[in-house]
């Protein structure tokens, strides 16, 4: 699996997946302000719009990395830390084990790659993002 994060102590399935940095899941993020998008994603040339309320930015997310936040550390704007698509929660509330979950991205990941592509129908993409994630 491409960067998924595996081991017995790792419990979070979102290292590696990055399906809602990328854009798949969700198109934009909110931000409270510039201080909210902070100094790194700035220095990436992320622009908020303005007009949105509430402020928002465009994804995918120039940060990510093959599924890897490279400014976690840094500074990511609040609601990164407080997403949780419907697959993350159900392994955090022990409705789906951690390695069907990992199994689902990887199928996700190709699934996504494969629209991408045109070899998958968009509306057959959708619903499975939607079944899944939403």
């Amino acid at each position: 699996m491409r960067g998924l994060a595996s081991g017995s102590d790792e419990q979070s399935i979102c290292i590696g997946c990055g399906l809602c940095c990328d854009g798949t899941v969700v198109t934009h993020l909110a931000v409270r302000d510039e201080s909210d998008l902070g100094a790194p994603l700035q220095g990436l040339g992320v622009q908020i719009i303005a007009a949105a309320d509430p402020p928002v930015f465009e994804l995918p997310c120039p940060a990510v990395c093959d599924g890897v936040c490279t400014i976690h550390s840094l500074h990511r704007p609040s609601a990164c830390a407080q997403f949780e698509c419907t697959l993350s929660q159900g392994v955090l509330d022990g409705k789906v084990a951690l390695e069907e979950a990992r199994m689902v991205i990887s199928a996700t990941l190709a699934l996504r790659d494969a629209h991408r592509n045109g070899s998958v129908n968009a509306d057959v993409f959708e619903q499975h993002i939607d079944s899944v994630f939403r």
